[in-house]
């Protein structure tokens, strides 16, 4: 073999000692993680106690620009604090290469740290046996699949509840680890193969059951790997979660009898995925909503009633979105088993709620037309709905990261600055709305980029008025809004003669009052930051990614200036 590694003969008291020795390093490797937790936990606490302690003092209170405000800044605590929101920010740039976003600067970090730390179990004490090794490389893997399937739910997450975060900001961590584990096990297999060659017992050990159950699992894992990759998500997102979905259900038995010491890792991770689907099936309602095209617009509006008990959740929580799935009475075809209502068992679709409506209690979603067969299919039932007929939908959640963001209306933050570009609305008038009813003094502005006046009118009952008439709303019109006028592929009905006229008349509202150009964000940043030097600013964004990264870009310059901001970009990418 080499020099470092050789292919031991061992007895069994060496074999049993190995084992010991196998299943010591798996649970430290999975030990590992409940470390870090608890030290984020404590951080967690520590930094509250700060803050709490930091809120008594009176120079808090003092006002944006104040002499005790700019005085706090000069001092070294105060220029730390810079240097932390500096370091925290660059952190949380994004990481580009052959124009695809790969994660954050953090991810890239933390996991090089943790590989390492993985890499490090995998080699320390294992000698020169490489039978070891290349188990040991299996083991730790394994060993890392059960905090894999908890990064994932979205429900019952016991690292959201530590993090105090949603399952969206989790995910990405999952997606981490699961190049670590790919990584991990991509060796391990390696190994083995080349062990059954130097061997010469290939071609015989590849077509035994347990070599070729490790196969197909390392099989398993190069689907999940693959699938997820952006330009196979984009292609295809169903694809991808079919993969994931039959994949996380097939890899614990498989891993199991590939080799039965795991079975304390793949219970535990089947398990949690388990309990979380049954939360998730507990918090699932269907409701009878209408669906209907948005005349002008390739949108599509569908309002659905929520019983009292179900509301409330909505209620406290703007900016939050739901799961949609169409159960059988629903779908292009009557056959429960056929290929085309088959296909929406495993789509769910997330769709921020827009507004919710006290009396009769109902959810408001405004949904963009795609070639996906979610949005091909509500599309159908909304232009052939000719009746006023209801549709049985499932509704699942509410899910997002706006319930863990701090009060915008509160008094941490001087001035906000809300940025929306297309039905990004869903999520940015809601918080608008949001924030003037809890301070309507609050100063909040609110820019929202659309292609044509009718992408605007959905809110056509009440605030779409108030939009027009309030000056710290801006609205930028980006395309022709004549364009979608010679779209005669919305079928109208006599029952939407009413909301079309309040349409229309909102349309040439809109086209008036609309800046007719792309809004120059980085004009709209510096205005915002210049008003007050030790101003806090909050910056909330959703929409296309281009406008996201470009508002990035210029608000960066102010942090990197020592300003304090908090930022938030809602998207849907994962």
């Amino acid at each position: 073999m080499t020099d470092a590694y050789n292919f031991l003969e061992l007895d069994e008291a060496a074999k049993h000692a190995r084992r010991q020795a196998l299943d010591w390093y798996g649970i430290l490797a999975h030990g590992s993680v409940l470390v870090v937790l608890a030290l984020f936990l404590l951080y967690r606490i520590g930094a509250f106690l700060v803050n709490k302690a930091t809120r008594n003092r009176a120079e808090y209170a003092a006002l944006p620009g104040s002499p005790g405000l700019k005085r706090q800044r000069q001092k070294a605590s105060g220029t730390w604090a810079a240097a932390g929101r500096k370091a925290a920010w660059w952190l949380e740039e994004d990481v580009r290469f052959l124009g695809q976003n790969w994660g954050q600067r953090v991810e890239f970090i933390f996991g090089s740290i943790w590989t390492l730390w993985l890499l490090f179990l995998c080699v320390y004490g294992a000698g020169n046996d490489y039978l070891h090794l290349t188990k040991r490389f299996g083991t730790i893997a394994v060993s890392q699949l059960p905090i894999q399937y908890v990064l994932a739910l979205k429900k019952f997450s016991p690292v959201a509840l530590v993090l105090r975060s949603s399952h969206e900001a989790i995910n990405r961590w999952h997606r981490v680890l699961g190049r670590i584990v790919y990584f991990l096990l991509f060796l391990h297999a390696a190994f083995y193969l080349n062990y059954f060659y130097q061997m010469g017992i290939l071609s015989r050990r590849v077509v035994d059951l347990v070599p070729a159950l490790g196969i197909t699992a390392f099989i398993g894992f190069i689907l999940l790997n693959t699938t997820a990759l952006s330009v196979v998500r984009t292609y295809s997102y169903r694809v991808f979660f079919i993969t994931h979905l039959t994949v996380a259900f097939a890899l614990p038995p498989i891993i199991f009898f590939h080799h039965r010491t795991t079975l304390f890792y793949v219970a535990e991770g089947l398990v949690l995925f388990i309990i979380d689907l049954a939360f998730r099936k507990m918090g699932t309602f269907t409701a009878d909503a209408s669906i209907a095209p948005i005349p002008g617009s390739d949108l599509i509006k569908i309002v659905a009633p929520v019983a009292p008990q179900h509301a409330s959740r909505f209620r406290e929580k703007p900016g939050t979105h739901v799961y949609l799935n169409i159960p059988p009475a629903s779908r292009p075809s009557s056959g429960a088993f056929s290929p085309k209502s088959y296909i929406f068992e495993c789509i769910f679709n997330p769709f921020t709620v827009a507004s919710i409506a006290d009396d009769p209690a109902e959810l408001t979603l405004v949904a963009r037309c795609h070639t996906g067969p979610m949005t091909q299919n509500l599309a159908r039932l909304a232009h052939t709905n000719t009746s006023g007929a209801r549709f049985p939908l499932s509704v699942e959640g509410p899910y997002g990261s706006a319930a863990h963001m701090p009060n915008l209306a509160g008094p941490d933050f001087d001035q906000v600055l809300l940025v929306a570009g297309g039905v990004g609305a869903t999520f940015i008038v809601p918080l608008y709305k949001s924030i003037l009813s809890e301070n309507p003094e609050a100063r909040v502005h609110m820019v929202w980029a659309i292609r044509t006046a009718s992408d605007a009118t959905w809110p056509v009952t009440g605030t779409a008025e108030s939009i027009l008439d309030d000056d710290r709303v801006q609205l930028f019109l980006t395309g022709d809004i004549f364009e979608e006028e010679a779209d005669a592929g919305v079928s109208v009905t006599e029952t939407d003669e009413i909301e079309m006229r309040q349409i229309s008349r909102s349309q040439a509202k809109l086209a008036s009052g609309c800046n007719q150009r792309r809004p120059d964000l980085q004009k709209i940043v510096d205005d915002i930051f210049r008003q007050g030097m030790e101003e806090r600013v909050a910056v909330v964004v959703c929409g296309p990614e281009a406008m996201a990264s470009e508002l990035r870009k210029h608000v960066g310059t102010w942090v990197r200036k020592g300003r304090k901001v908090f930022w938030h970009n809602e998207s849907f990418a994962w």
